[in-house]
């Protein structure tokens, strides 16, 4: 492909055409300091979502973002959430859980996981406050396969799901965010550190990048949970906030919890930030059937313009022509489907690649008109670095559900992929997903036959390849929640097929 030359005054056209938030520019922060001694910080891949490793080793951390607990007092039972921890070895795992809550001291238990099984971890559990989060420190994962970790956050209006994240990170960026209608947005701030983490709080609307001094120098206490209303900081009632928290010195981790209550948006999510800018994103999970309101957005965090090349594919009905976008320093910019011609109603995937300047963050939301309501889902798009030829869930999927997964082949060669089921009796295939085809470039989605109950399971192709989840939502507004599962990256068993 042939690089796009920028030509002057192209960001107003996409501004006018497409969306743009306006900010001023600002001065940036000087590159965090990550702290050594944090648990798993020296251990995950740089800047990337959640992964595996099946590289030995003797322990491993996990860090669940958070669940909501419905505030001091609160004695409900539609607020809360757990942790999975699925254990795909033939040996026992041990493990040390430490919750944090805003507001209260951190408490610890221990727990035990068979192997080949897993084990629920209720975050909520004899616990006030507004969130809870968790570490989840892991001894005993070896070579044969490591550990998976992922939490499930309840609340009325539907349950979101989210794989924890591997270390703590000095940075972490939101490309989308929402407080029309009185919409809650909350960021959701864990410090697991011995030591104070100091970090600096931007966010990007219509009418510019604000830096509210109350966010500049905000103290994460040793070992805490920290909740920030963004429509208390200047950002209410905003369609568009993107947000960047980066910190001095240390690390941290970071999610964002979203109560849509109207102007096309309805649901809960909650879900981590994205702990770097990448230049290439994949979004697999495009859908235009029954036309929703489905967008991209693009957040630049850098010092310089990113001239983004965007090019939609899937099948020979996807005719879209490739778009050519400036998004500028400090900025968002929001890619509706609607404004882009060619779509058809059906499955298509989006790859975003900078051309020029600095990386980008990529995130992608639809709100989907159901029977009675409407429903929200947002997935952080995947970095190309994501793509592997093994992937892991520990959030099963009941036989019968149709659509279950979603593998996607980045490569121009065809590949096939296999499902295996973990339990007690060993990692076996599962029956009638032996040998699923996959074409060069195109979303393939794999359903579960009835009868077939896979409680932890792994996908194994025989190409790079990037896999998401549709896990229905049984309660609230209904739909499915879009999460990726985890690729296994590093050691061998990443390019082996299983028995």
């Amino acid at each position: 492909m042939s690089r796009v030359r920028r030509v002057p005054g192209l960001a107003l056209v996409a501004s006018a055409a497409i969306g743009v938030a306006a900010v001023d520019r600002a001065g940036r922060l000087d590159a965090p300091q990550v702290a050594p001694d944090a648990p798993g910080v020296l251990d995950a891949p740089a800047a990337l979502p959640p992964t595996v490793s099946d590289l030995a080793v003797t322990s491993t951390a996990w860090y669940c973002p958070g669940v909501p607990l419905g505030g001091k007092g609160y004695d409900g039972s539609d607020h809360g959430g757990r942790a999975i921890v699925a254990n795909p070895t033939d040996d026992e795992l041990t493990g040390i859980v430490t919750r944090y809550v805003d507001g209260s001291t951190p408490q610890t238990n221990t727990i035990t996981v068979p192997p080949r099984d897993k084990v629920v971890v209720d975050l909520d559990r004899g616990v006030d406050g507004r969130y809870a989060s968790a570490l989840i420190e892991l001894t005993g994962v070896n070579g044969a396969g490591g550990a998976v970790v992922e939490q499930r956050a309840d609340f009325p209006a539907g349950e979101s799901y989210q794989p924890c994240a591997n270390a703590p990170s000095a940075a972490w960026y939101f490309a989308d965010g929402f407080t029309a209608s009185d919409s809650e947005e909350d960021l959701v701030l864990t410090n697991p550190l011995v030591d104070a983490t100091v970090i600096n709080v931007r966010f990007v609307t219509k009418d510019g990048e604000r830096a509210p001094s109350p966010l500049q120098g905000f103290v994460l206490p040793p070992q805490s949970l920290s909740v920030i209303k963004i429509a208390e900081q200047g950002a209410r009632g905003e369609e568009l906030v993107g947000v960047e928290i980066r910190a001095q010195s240390g690390a941290f981790i970071a999610a964002r919890a979203q109560h849509y209550l109207g102007t096309g948006r309805l649901g809960y999510t909650l879900k981590l930030g994205a702990p770097g800018a990448h230049t290439d994103w994949w979004v697999v999970t495009g859908n235009y059937a029954g036309e929703p309101a489905e967008q991209i957005d693009i957040f630049n965090p850098g010092e310089k313009d990113a001239l983004v090349s965007v090019l939609f594919s899937g099948s020979e009905a996807v005719t879209a022509q490739p778009l050519s976008l400036v998004v500028p320093a400090h900025r968002v910019v929001s890619v509706s489907m609607a404004n882009v011609a060619g779509l058809p109603e059906s499955d298509f995937v989006v790859s975003l690649s900078v051309l020029e300047g600095d990386p980008v963050v990529v995130e992608h939301v639809v709100t989907r008109q159901l029977e009675e309501n409407a429903a929200t889902s947002v997935d952080l798009a995947l970095p190309s670095a994501m793509a592997a030829t093994k992937w892991r869930s520990a959030i099963g999927a009941d036989g019968g559900r149709e659509r279950a997964l979603l593998v996607f082949n980045i490569t121009g060669v065809d590949a096939t992929a296999s499902v295996a089921s973990i339990g007690p009796a060993g990692r076996l295939p599962a029956a009638g997903l032996e040998s699923i085809a996959l074409p060069a470039g195109r979303p393939v989605h794999v359903s579960v036959p009835r009868g077939l109950d896979l409680l932890q399971y792994e996908v194994t192709a025989t190409q790079p390849v990037l896999v998401v989840r549709m896990v229905p939502r049984l309660t609230g507004v209904g739909g499915k929640d879009i999460v990726p599962a985890l690729p296994v990256l590093g050691g061998s068993s990443q390019s082996e097929p299983f028995p």
